[in-house]
């Protein structure tokens, strides 16, 4: 049985978890899924390496990919210049 002084500890502290998991979501702070996902590889800024870049997804496909060419609406370019105007790897990797 919790005595007075107890109570004085258990208080406290069921409000402060309470407002920690209402305020979480407002302190934009990282998942732990976002966490211990790799980060992808930032390529050089003069990669030859030509990629096809997907305007509907906003990733880009290496030429060794099997989507490689293939998604509509696409174009083909520069691994940097894909970098520059926003396109991220599918595969969470930058062509070699």
């Amino acid at each position: 049985m919790a005595t007075s002084g107890n109570r004085i500890f258990i208080f406290p502290l069921a409000l402060l978890i309470v407002g920690l998991v209402v305020l979480y979501p407002a302190l934009n702070l990282p998942s732990l899924s976002q966490l211990l996902q790799p980060t992808p590889k930032v390529a050089s800024e003069k990669s030859p390496v030509k990629i096809w870049a997907n305007q509907r997804s906003g990733l880009y496909y290496c030429p060794d990919s099997k989507l490689y060419g293939k998604l509509t609406p696409g174009t083909y370019m520069s691994q940097s210049e894909a970098i520059q105007n926003g396109f991220q790897p599918a595969p969470n990797q930058t062509c070699r």
